[in-house]
């Protein structure tokens, strides 16, 4: 009985040495399959950064032309310079003469507050309008500036500050891609 004993445990030993170690191919498919289904529905993600950084940058944008805005229009008060374009009204930033509007700068002016490497100041328009150089649609990737103060407007309203706005959507395109 001994000796029985003896063997079954020899070929319990041989039958765990045996035992396979690793992955099958199956199991090898199976686990490249779920990764390529992972990698498809994530790529669309990857695909819209570009374009979303690009908005970020109009919006970063938007936001320099407020605090330009604003900064000037400080000094101006400042300095007293609150009348109506036409009329002297300027002041000097880093040696750059800026035109001011009842102490707001005038339209032609905010390219001369900002650096915009990746920018260009759209010309003929009677506003300052700054379209993204790199944009897919570009009519659609813009921050504008609009000091709209005019005599009659600052006699009913008094002197409001100018609309700055960015402008990122594509409102004819459902899927709602920006720049």
């Amino acid at each position: 009985m001994r000796l029985s004993t003896l063997r079954n445990t020899q070929q319990v030993n041989t039958q765990s040495v045996n035992k396979q170690q690793g992955f099958t191919l199956i199991e090898l498919v199976v686990v490249i399959v779920i990764l390529g289904i992972l990698a498809v529905t994530a790529v669309p993600k990857f695909i819209d950064l570009t374009s979303d950084a690009k908005a970020s940058v109009v919006e970063a944008v938007r936001g320099s032309m407020n605090s330009a805005a604003d900064m000037t229009h400080a000094k101006a008060l400042a300095a007293g310079k609150i009348k109506a374009a036409g009329t002297g009204q300027n002041i000097s930033v880093d040696g750059v003469v800026i035109n001011l509007n009842y102490g707001w700068p005038v339209n032609a002016s905010m390219k001369d507050l900002l650096v915009l490497e990746d920018f260009t100041e759209l010309t003929g328009t009677s506003v300052g309008t700054f379209e993204h150089t790199d944009a897919t649609n570009g009519d659609h990737c813009r921050a504008i500036y609009n000091n709209t103060n005019t005599a009659t407007s600052v006699a009913a309203n008094g002197v409001t500050r100018p609309s700055i706005t960015s402008i990122i959507v594509d409102p004819n395109n459902a899927s709602g891609n920006a720049c």
